[in-house]
């Protein structure tokens, strides 16, 4: 067993991650609650103190990781002595490796692939607004600054948005994944007003 640790958020930070070890290395489904306590040197019951459920589990992870996105997103939008379209290559970039990597994880689910799926779409459908809103705010300040011209920066904010999230979630291979990913920055970035 492993020794007894006090901090609360430490401690649910090992169980994420010794979680998502067994999650990779059985699937969501074939793991269990007993197989992560293994893994974290503790009892089932310190498992589920922190972490109601298996499902809780899940989500815990998957949230996890969207934060690490969220953080990384939102020092690229606050860098204003960057350019607007330098900072939207940058945005565009950290999807690529980020995404690469999260279907890659995906693909370590493959028995699970549809219970995997409809819980990141969860995941991303509450990022949604929260993205669609900073990257609106980073296309009205590139129109301000005279570095884009473009028609309703807020619709073409959302659907760019939308579309990342639809080729991120679509089963197409990594090479589709990334001329996707490039055409629809470039999609953005050329509609005129």
């Amino acid at each position: 067993m492993s020794k007894r640790i006090n901090d609360t958020e430490l401690r649910k930070q090992q169980i994420l991650r010794s979680a998502r070890k067994v999650f990779m290395e059985k699937g969501f489904e074939e793991a269990t609650v007993d197989d992560i306590a293994k893994e974290e040197g503790v009892v089932r019951g310190t498992i589920l103190y922190h972490y109601k459920s298996k499902a809780c589990l899940v989500e815990a992870v998957l949230e996890e990781d969207g934060r690490k996105m969220e953080l990384l997103l939102d020092s690229f939008l606050s860098r204003h002595e960057i350019p607007v379209r330098e900072r939207i290559d940058r945005i565009f970039a950290l999807c690529e490796t980020y995404f690469s990597g999260d279907r890659r994880e995906a693909e370590a689910y493959a028995k699970d692939r549809e219970r995997v799926r409809f819980l990141t779409d969860q995941m991303r459908l509450k990022n949604f607004y929260v993205q669609t809103r900073e990257l609106t705010a980073l296309l009205e300040e590139g129109v301000r600054s005279g570095e884009l011209s473009l028609r309703d920066p807020k619709a073409q904010a959302a659907s760019t948005v939308f579309a990342v999230f639809g080729v991120v979630g679509a089963d197409i291979g990594q090479e589709s994944f990334k001329r996707e990913l490039k055409s629809i920055k470039e999609k953005l970035l050329t509609d005129k007003r």
